[in-house]
């Protein structure tokens, strides 16, 4: 006889956001449309993590374990339906203007139902976000209206964050590390712009990226003094994708090497100065090594989800596995670091949206000026013009640099550093101890526990590995310098 599964899941409720972060429900009263907002943001993560995300992540696994170049294109179209890949982008200028704390819900909800299908949308914002850092308004414009007019057309946008080297790894995330690599990639200036050459790997999109942001030195024997950041067009002349990998978990999100010979980078494709490259790298770090750590805390929910329906169902001598001691004890231990998490991943995108980037959107000019001005306006080949005159670029350049200092961003790398490696380390441990519960029938692949397992282990790897993140953590906290 199987029994009815308990309703703990996102299965379950449709919206308990202020009941697992009582803080919001405080901040509600301060803020009554933010926190509804996002409220209703984890419906709609809820519903649409049900409807599109569950019912295809053990067969988009399967094909992708077949074919690794295999892309569920039906589950992106149904993404840019509802402005998924868009969603930072204001409403008025076609995208559903979501905040950080919006779209950390949605990457908690959507991770529990499957960490590929997810990444595949999150992880192309966090190429995007490479153009933002500097927060030139031309740049930032013409790419929110070739993103906003090719997702009405129906025609996805990727970028891909090329940085991490076959001969590096994580080093070029950190700047002593940096010291001390050999960069496999190079840039050499030439007349109106840049020639690069070498390779990059292990990069997620990075065979379905239209754009491509990559970090390379002007010398290799001097990479931290001399790293660079530019942008480039997949169409490159010179530029290829190399093997797609094979891997463990986390099949749904292509991961890519990629090939520069001598392509070349025009001037105005360069979107860090000679040599502040690592300054580029740590500010986007400063807010998606948060994002990275929602996302393992939604795979960790995912999993124990999993288990507690399997145990719920599982007949063992006459009784429910679920309701045994030593089950309810190890899955307490998970639901317990799972709900601490939260609070911490909550807090963090609190930060992004009043102190960090998402600020720059929440200043009170740049809201009245959107809201002031025609969408026609905003859309307008004009208003980019006069956003990419020199004296309007260094007014927004210098307000984004006073709202956003170096301190904001060192105290965010320290917390996001924080929470990726505790999220990824107790992805890895929530997923083990599932495993350890179900058993070996648990195990097979039509409960998603093994699946899970499979995908949490990289998520210790990359964005940095662990070690790397508890070292950022350490020094910010006790000002150590190497």
């Amino acid at each position: 006889m199987i029994e009815k599964a308990t309703p703990y899941s996102y299965m379950g409720s449709e919206q308990d956001l202020i009941e697992y972060a009582p803080v919001l429900g405080i901040m509600k009263k301060k803020f009554p449309s933010y926190i509804k907002h996002a409220e209703e943001a984890q419906r709609f993560s809820r519903r649409f993590a049900r409807e599109e995300i569950a019912p295809r992540a053990l067969e988009v696994d399967r094909k992708c374990s077949e074919d690794p170049n295999y892309l569920d294109w039906d589950f992106f179209h149904k993404a840019m339906e509802e402005h998924l890949p868009t969603s930072f982008i204001p409403e008025k200028l076609g995208g559903r203007g979501w905040s950080a704390l919006d779209m950390f819900v949605f990457t908690e909800e959507g991770c529990a139902a499957c960490f590929g299908l997810l990444a595949v949308i999150a992880f192309s914002m966090f190429g995007f976000s490479c153009a933002t850092v500097e927060y030139e308004p031309a740049v930032v414009l013409r790419f929110i209206k070739h993103m906003v007019s090719e997702e009405k057309e129906g025609r996805p946008v990727f970028f891909a964050w090329a940085i991490t080297e076959p001969s590096g790894g994580t080093d070029a995330e950190h700047p002593a590390a940096m010291r001390t690599m050999r960069p496999s990639i190079e840039a050499r200036k030439v007349e109106g712009g840049y020639i690069l050459n070498g390779t990059k790997c292990f990069i997620t999109n990075g065979n379905l990226a239209q754009f491509v942001v990559v970090n390379a030195p002007l010398d290799r024997s001097r990479p931290l003094e001399t790293d660079t950041t530019f942008m480039l067009p997949a169409t490159s002349p010179g530029f290829s994708v190399g093997k797609v990998e094979v891997k463990c978990g986390q099949k749904a999100c292509p991961t890519a090497e990629l090939l520069f010979d001598d392509v070349f980078v025009p001037a105005e494709n360069l979107w860090s100065l000679e040599g502040e490259g690592m300054q580029h790298t740590q500010e986007i770090l400063s807010v998606t090594r948060g994002g990275v750590g929602t996302a393992t805390i939604g795979l960790a929910r995912g999993a124990v989800e999993r288990t507690v329906k399997y145990a719920s169902e599982r007949k063992v001598r006459g009784h429910r596995l679920i309701d045994e001691g030593w089950v309810q004890f190890a899955l307490a231990d998970l639901m317990m670091d799972i709900l601490n998490l939260r609070h911490a991943w909550v807090d963090f995108a609190l930060a992004i949206d009043f102190y960090h980037a998402m600020k720059l959107m929440r200043n009170p000019v740049a809201d009245m000026a959107l809201r002031i001005t025609p969408k026609s306006v905003l859309m307008s080949d004009k208003l980019e013009e006069l956003a990419g005159m020199g004296l309007v670029s260094s007014m927004v350049g210098g307000l984004k640099k006073k709202l956003v200092t170096e301190e904001i961003i060192e105290n965010c790398i320290r917390h996001g550093s924080a929470l990726k490696a505790a999220g990824a380390d107790l992805a890895m441990r929530a997923t083990s101890s599932c495993c350890d519960v179900v058993g070996l029938e648990g195990m097979k692949r039509q409960y998603g526990i093994e699946k899970c397992f499979r995908d949490a282990k990289v998520t210790q790897i990359f964005e940095g590995t662990n070690q790397l993140n508890r070292l950022d953590v350490f020094e910010r906290e006790v000002g150590y310098e190497f």
